[in-house]
C-alpha cells in the first residue's frame, strides 16, 4: 500500500492511498487517480510500485510528464520525495515507511552556509542563488550516514524553472477545450533565465544538462537510461532478497564448493537496472495483450490448445510492435526476447521452464510473483525474468502440478509434487500464505569424495583415513547437521568410499547420491511415515552390503534402528539437527513415538549401540560447512547416549585436534581384518 500527495497550483494539498501496485493517472473517469484539468490528458501517465520502487511512464500525453523538472521520454524510476509534474498538479509518492534516505528536518546548506532547499508549488520557493554562488553544487552528507561518493555532484548550471509554470496546452481530445489555446506570457520549460522568449507554438530545445546520475546499483548510470539525479540524497538500493539461512556452500558437488570457498561473505542478490526494465516491459506487454484479446481460455483450462496458442502468438507480436512504435518499450529492450518471455508465461511455464532445463541451476525460489531467485554454484541471484502478476504465477504453479501428474485439488493450499527429472516442488497458495510462493529443488549429483573435503578443509587427513577404515570394516555411521544439503554432501562422500562391487541400497527423497563403482538400488523415501517405514523394510529385504538412509525423520529412524538390531551392517544415516547432542535426543524421541511402551532408557541404549561413529557438520562464517566433531558412541547412561570425542575442530577455520582417545571399535576392526594405525588418535593438531 502506498500514498500519493497531490498539490494543485493555487489549490490545497491532498493525500490519496492505493492498495494496488499499478495505477493510471488521467483526466477522465476510469483512471485510478483522476486529475480534472484541461492540461491533463485523458490517459496521461502510469505509476507502478514494484520491489519498493516507483516507476512512472508517460502515456503519450499532450503536455508530457516531468520528474524533478525534466521531461521523461521512457519509463523512469522515482524515489520518495521526488516531484512528478502532470499539468497543474505536483505528485509526491509515499510508500508508508520513512526512508533512511530522507535528510534531516533542517534545510541543507552549501559550503558557504546558504540554503539549497527548494519547495514545490505548495510552498514558498527559494529565490535563485546569486551568481557568486552558482558554481558546482555538492551533495550534502547527512550526519550519521555514510558519506556520498565524490562523483555524486552536479556540474555548474542555471537553476531549472519549476515545471508548474510551464506553458501547458489543453488536451486535443477534450471537446470543451481550444486546442490552440496556451497560457500566454508563461516561460518555456527549456528557456533559460534571461533569454528572450520563444515565439508562440515553437518548442525550444532544452540546454545540455548532464548531471552525474547514480544508478540503483551504485554505479554511474549509462547515457539514456531512465534515472533520476538527486544531489542531496543517497541512491536507494533495490530490496534485497535474503538468501535462505544456512544455504550450503560446501554442500554442492564439484566446483560448487571451490567457488563457495572463495566467497568470504554472503552478499544479498540485487536486481540490476536492466532486469527491472525487462520486467517492466514484460508487464506492459502482457497488459496490452489482456486488453486486446480474450484471455478467458487461460483461466478455464491450464492446457492451451493449438488454436489458442496461435491466437496468443499473433497478439504478442502485434502488441510488441505497437509498444515499439508508441515508445512504450524501455530503451535497449530486446523485443524478440520480450515476445518469447510473454509467450512462455501465457502458454508455458514462464521463466521456470528454462531454469528446469539448465544443468547448473540447483534451486529456484519465488516468494513473490515479481521476485525470482535462482541458485547456481551455491550462490543465489535474481532471475533474468519473473512473472507479471499473481494470476500468471498461480497459473504456472497449476501447470507444474499438472506436469507432475497430480493436478491441484480443490481446497489444497500446500502443494508438494515430484516433477519430471527428479525435481522436488513445494508451493503455497492463499490463504495458507499471503501470496503465492514456490520453491523447486532440483536433483543434484553429489559426487564429492573424502579426499575433496580434505583439500577444502572440511576434515583432516587423519579423520579421512579413520573414516575410510570405518567403511572398510562396515561400521555404522551417524551424521548430524542443521543443513540438509551439507549433510547430504558428506553422506555422499562416505558412500563413495564403498568397495567396488558392493551392493548399496540408498533411501533418499531425491535421487542425488550416486556410487558409480557399486551396484546401487535407489528407493524413494515417501512423504508419509508409514510409507517411509515400509521403504526401510523393503531395503533390508534386498540384503544389500550397505544401507544409506538420507533422512532419519519420523518412523524411518525407528525402522533403521530395527534393521541394525536385525543384523544390518555398513549403515550410513543422516539426521537433520543443529548439533549431535540434539540429533541423538531427536532420534531417541522418534523411537519412543514410533514404539509406544518402550522406556526412555531402552531407547537411549538402542540409539547408542546401533551406531559406532557419529559426525557433526556445522557452517563457518563464509558459508562453508566442515566436520566439527567426530565421536564414538558407547551405549547410554543416566544422562543420555554416551559420546566420546575422537577429533574436534578449532574455532573458525582452525586446525583439527585429536583427543587422544583410541576408540573401542579399533579392536573390532582388527577382528574383521582392518588394521587402524593408533597414531591417528595421538593428541596432536593436524590439518
Amino acid at each position: 500500500m502506498f500514498a500519493i500527495i497531490i498539490s494543485e497550483k493555487g489549490g490545497a494539498e491532498r493525500r490519496e492511498s492505493f492498495d494496488k501496485n499499478e495505477i493510471n493517472v488521467g483526466r477522465v473517469q476510469g483512471n485510478d487517480l483522476m486529475l480534472p484539468k484541461g492540461n491533463v490528458s485523458k490517459h496521461h501517465a502510469r505509476l507502478l510500485y514494484r520491489d519498493g520502487r516507483f516507476i512512472v511512464t508517460d502515456l503519450k500525453s499532450t503536455n508530457g510528464t516531468y520528474v524533478n523538472g525534466r521531461k521523461i521520454a521512457q519509463a523512469t524510476i522515482v524515489r520518495e520525495g521526488d516531484k512528478i509534474y502532470i499539468g497543474d498538479f505536483v505528485l509526491r509518492l509515499d510508500s508508508g515507511a520513512q526512508s533512511i534516505d530522507e535528510p534531516s528536518n533542517s534545510p541543507p546548506t552549501g559550503d558557504d552556509g546558504r540554503s539549497l532547499q527548494r519547495t514545490g508549488p505548495s510552498g514558498p520557493t527559494n529565490p535563485p542563488l546569486p551568481e557568486a554562488t552558482q558554481g558546482p553544487m555538492r551533495a550534502i552528507n547527512v550526519p550519521g550516514m555514510p558519506p556520498l561518493p565524490p562523483d555524486a555532484a552536479f556540474p555548474a548550471g542555471p537553476p531549472q524553472p519549476e515545471p508548474s509554470h510551464y506553458p501547458l496546452e489543453r488536451d486535443p481530445d477534450d471537446s470543451g477545450a481550444d486546442t490552440g489555446e496556451k497560457n500566454a506570457g508563461s516561460q518555456s520549460p527549456a528557456q533559460a533565465p534571461g533569454s528572450p522568449p520563444a515565439p508562440r507554438g515553437v518548442q525550444v530545445p532544452a540546454p545540455p544538462r548532464i548531471p552525474t546520475a547514480i544508478s540503483p546499483g551504485g554505479a554511474p548510470a549509462a547515457a539514456g537510461r531512465a534515472s533520476v539525479p538527486t544531489p542531496a540524497r543517497r541512491p536507494s538500493a533495490p530490496p534485497q532478497a535474503v538468501q535462505a539461512r544456512g544455504a550450503p556452500a560446501a554442500a554442492s558437488s564439484g566446483g560448487d564448493v571451490a567457488s563457495a570457498r572463495q566467497s568470504s561473505s554472503r552478499q544479498p542478490p540485487r536486481e540490476t537496472a536492466a532486469m527491472a526494465a525487462r520486467r517492466l516491459a514484460l508487464v506492459t506487454l502482457v497488459d496490452r495483450i489482456a486488453e486486446a484479446t480474450d484471455l478467458s481460455p487461460l483461466r478455464a483450462s491450464l492446457v492451451v490448445d493449438e488454436q489458442t496458442a496461435a491466437r496468443l502468438d499473433r497478439a504478442v507480436r502485434e502488441q510488441a510492435s505497437a509498444m515499439v512504435n508508441e515508445g512504450e518499450a524501455p530503451e535497449g529492450t530486446d523485443v524478440e526476447q520480450l515476445m518469447r518471455d510473454a509467450i512462455r508465461e501465457l502458454v508455458g511455464l514462464g521463466p521456470i521452464g528454462m531454469l528446469l532445463e539448465e544443468e547448473d541451476v540447483t534451486e529456484i525460489q519465488c516468494l513473490r510473483h515479481d521476485n525470482l531467485l535462482v541458485t547456481r554454484a551455491g550462490q543465489a541471484s535474481p532471475g533474468d525474468a519473473s512473472f507479471t502478476s499473481e494470476e500468471a504465477f498461480s497459473r504456472i504453479i497449476g501447470r507444474l502440478a499438472l506436469q507432475a501428474g497430480e493436478p491441484v485439488r480443490q481446497g489444497e493450499f500446500v502443494i508438494e509434487r515430484r516433477l519430471p527429472r527428479g525435481a522436488h516442488m513445494i508451493a503455497f497458495l492463499p490463504p495458507a500464505s499471503a501470496a503465492h510462493a514456490l520453491l523447486i529443488r532440483k536433483r543434484r549429483r553429489l559426487n564429492m569424495s573424502l579426499e575433496d573435503f580434505v583439500r577444502l578443509g572440511g576434515l583432516s587427513r587423519a579423520m579421512a583415513t579413520f573414516l575410510e577404515n570405518c567403511m572398510a570394516a562396515r561400521a555404522n555411521i551417524l551424521m548430524c547437521g542443521a543443513n540438509e544439503q551439507a549433510v547430504g554432501a558428506y553422506l555422499a562422500a562416505l558412500a563413495s568410499a564403498c568397495g567396488p562391487g558392493d551392493r548399496v541400497a540408498i533411501l533418499q527423497e531425491i535421487d542425488e547420491i550416486a556410487v558409480p563403482h557399486a551396484h546401487v538400488v535407489s528407493i524413494a523415501l515417501a512423504d508419509t511415515d508409514r510409507q517411509g517405514e515400509e521403504a526401510v523394510r523393503a531395503a533390508v529385504k534386498v540384503r544389500a552390503d550397505r544401507l544409506v538412509v538420507a533422512s532419519l525423520s519420523g518412523k524411518v529412524g525407528a525402522a533403521t534402528l530395527e534393521a541394525v538390531a536385525d543384523g544390518a551392517e555398513g549403515v550410513l544415516a543422516a539426521s537433520t539437527a543443529p548439533s549431535l547432542r540434539q540429533g541423538l535426543s531427536r532420534l531417541v524421541a522418534q523411537t519412543l513415538l514410533a514404539r509406544p511402551g518402550m522406556s526412555v532408557e531402552a531407547a537411549r541404549e538402542c540409539v547408542g549401540e546401533s551406531f559406532d561413529i557419529a559426525m557433526e557438520v556445522a557452517p563457518l562464517s563464509d558459508g562453508r560447512h566442515r566436520v566439527i566433531r567426530l565421536a564414538e558412541l558407547g551405549g547410554a547412561d543416566a544422562k543420555g547416549v554416551v559420546v566420546r570425542d575422537l577429533f574436534t575442530a578449532g574455532e573458525g577455520d582452525g586446525a583439527f585436534v585429536a583427543s587422544g582417545v583410541v576408540p573401542r571399535v579399533v579392536g573390532e576392526f582388527a577382528q574383521r581384518g582392518v588394521k587402524v594405525d593408533p597414531n591417528l588418535f595421538k593428541r596432536s593438531v593436524g590439518r
